[in-house]
């Protein structure tokens, strides 16, 4: 009794993911993304943000989509610049139908709180870091103290310190750590390489 009512559940569980499915993509319908607004404290210049976000402006996309990228958009932007706990809120704004077309047109607008602008207090490496001088590890990274602390250069830090390790025959993973001082404004950064 108690098999037949698990595979009842199962089959209903499937049909309401079905049914969401379809209903889902007709209550999320395309729209075409007309224009991008910027609002708060913005941190970084408007043509910057302007530059990451152009290539969503004049394309057919669902709301949620539009929701999702904005907002990833701009946080790489400000991450960039070193704002890393920059807040981005997304929002909507339905425009005038267009007279030959029969699909909506949206304008999204960003509210940014960009914060803080970190720059770099220092960079420790832990783990199998011990087989290279400190030093050239912290040269994987194009950053020094007292620099931006850019996600960007983070990234491809972690990188260049990956492919150090695989011409030594080790594939390894790093696992960055960030330790704040919201009070002087920098950023501790620690990376584990672990194989």
């Amino acid at each position: 009794m108690q098999k037949a009512s698990f595979v009842v559940i199962i089959q209903a569980a499937v049909l309401a993911t079905s049914l969401w499915a379809v209903q889902g993509t007709e209550d999320n319908p395309k729209v075409w993304l007309k224009d991008i607004h910027f609002a708060g404290d913005l941190g970084v210049p408007l043509s910057e943000l302007q530059e990451y976000t152009e290539y969503l402006i004049g394309h057919r996309m669902a709301r949620a989509k539009i929701l999702e990228v904005g907002p990833m958009a701009v946080t790489k932007a400000l991450r960039h610049w070193g704002y890393l706990k920059a807040q981005v809120t997304p929002e909507i704004h339905s425009l005038k139908r267009s007279v030959n077309s029969k699909d909506a047109e949206v304008a999204l607008e960003l509210t940014i709180k960009a914060g803080k602008q970190y720059r770099v207090k220092d960079m420790t490496f832990v783990g199998l870091s011990a087989e290279f001088p400190q030093a050239d590890l912290r040269q994987a990274f194009n950053m020094q103290r007292g620099d931006v602390a850019d996600a960007e250069k983070i990234s491809v830090g972690i990188g260049n310190l990956r492919a150090r390790f695989q011409q030594k025959g080790k594939d390894v993973y790093v696992v960055p750590e960030m330790t704040f001082d919201d009070t002087a404004s920098t950023v501790s950064l620690q990376f584990d390489v672990e194989k």
